[in-house]
């Protein structure tokens, strides 16, 4: 019908829409109280923020697609830091690592937002913040 949304349209727009209600989330998290984590959450916080605001901006029906984009070059901008780290630090894990931490914790804010309950931008899992736990030896 005229006027009404495909199916891929409307799914895009649901996906957009799980994105900016997670961000606003997040943004809204405390941040760590350790001089290094709160300038890393600080720093996780600054670059949602101008990736939320950036899609904001996109023309009308293209911040689900710059929003997508946006994960690739910031993926590519994570292999370019890590390309700097020492080995024996294994960037890669923790590269890997933070980015299912990111997954999960999408995840985790779609199983609470569908079942009711509140999204506060973190979990009680695990570690609590926009980056992986330090890990000794690593």
């Amino acid at each position: 019908m005229c006027g009404d949304l495909e199916p891929e349209d409307r799914l895009e727009t649901d996906l957009y829409q799980r994105f900016v209600v997670h961000s606003h989330a997040a943004l809204r998290s405390p941040a760590s109280a350790d001089e290094l984590n709160a300038y890393l959450d600080g720093l996780f916080k600054r670059v949602l923020r101008q990736c939320l605001d950036d899609a904001e901006q996109a023309s009308a029906g293209s911040a689900y697609r710059v929003m997508a984009m946006q994960s690739l070059v910031l993926a590519r901008l994570a292999g370019f830091l890590a390309g700097h780290v020492a080995l024996n630090e294994d960037p890669l894990r923790k590269l890997l690592e933070a980015t299912m931490l990111g997954y999960q914790e999408a995840d985790a804010k779609h199983v609470e937002a569908s079942a009711g309950g509140h999204a506060h931008g973190h979990d009680h899992h695990g570690h609590e913040h926009g980056h992986p736990p330090h890990q000794e030896g690593h």
